[in-house]
């Protein structure tokens, strides 16, 4: 992360919360009132707009052995609702002081709307790259879908460049079953590009299962893609494609059933 990432980060979230010129814009905590409690973990909930699934065990045991040692450094943020508090960011230490047995926890209570949570959320897993390509990209989802922000807004706000939150967002035109694949790290994120030039769905799966059983580079990923894609019934006009031995012997058996399917078709 480069010096200048928090700075584009405030800058972001002051123009998603709305017109506050006012407002100094160098961290997002100050464009709303704050204070330090000690709340009962109890009363706090996880954010609902937490775009991250899954939370390794290895990490929460590593967290868990410093909360012993030096206990909470990092206060968790959280938003009042109705007597009890939800987590807007912090949810890892939540979860391990909540393993140890902590009765309550250092908490900085802010008010904060929903699309302010996803945004803070997503902020201080980015900061942190502890989002998966996948997780990333639903994060984004959710705050052009639920609160209609453009993919410039989307890269304002979370300090990325429009075009890389664009491409994210493309991934979520991958089957479910190739999702998975990407967020378990079987396929590189040079893979899901090199499928999304497919069309059909079923050819989609195959290839993504060929390139894991086969450990497929991206390069060979996307040589099939073009055959696949040559081979299809909607190409536009009949064309002569040169097959050396060279790239016979490239393509898979799984690739040839799926040429042969389409053929078909």
């Amino acid at each position: 992360m480069t010096p200048e990432k928090p700075r584009r980060l405030g800058r972001g979230l002051e123009a998603l919360m709305g017109s506050r010129a006012a407002q100094p814009t160098a961290a997002p905590s100050a464009s709303e009132p704050s204070e330090l409690q000690r709340i009962p973990l109890a009363l706090i909930r996880p954010n609902p707009f937490q775009p991250r699934r899954e939370f390794p065990e290895a990490e929460l045991a590593e967290l868990r052995a410093s909360l012993k040692a030096s206990g909470l450094l990092q206060p968790v943020v959280v938003r009042p609702m109705n007597g009890t508090f939800e987590l807007i960011s912090g949810e890892r230490r939540y979860r391990a002081a909540s393993q140890l047995g902590w009765q309550e926890i250092p908490a900085i209570v802010r008010p904060a709307d929903e699309r302010t949570m996803l945004t803070l959320a997503l902020i201080e897993n980015l900061q942190r790259a502890d989002l998966n390509a996948v997780e990333e990209a639903r994060g984004y989802e959710r705050l052009h879908a639920e609160f209609q922000l453009t993919h410039q807004q989307i890269s304002e706000a979370v300090g990325k460049d429009r075009s890389t939150v664009s491409n994210l967002l493309r991934l979520l035109a991958l089957p479910a079953q190739v999702l998975t694949m990407l967020e378990q790290a079987q396929l590189s994120m040079g893979h899901a590009r090199a499928l999304l030039a497919l069309e059909d769905v079923e050819a989609i799966r195959r290839l993504a299962a060929d390139i894991v059983a086969r450990q497929l580079s991206v390069r060979d990923t996307e040589r099939a893609v073009r055959v696949l894609v040559t081979a299809t019934p909607e190409a536009t006009a009949p064309t002569v494609v040169p097959r050396t031995a060279v790239v016979e012997q490239s393509i898979s058996p799984a690739v040839r059933q799926i040429q042969d399917a389409l053929r078909r078709a």
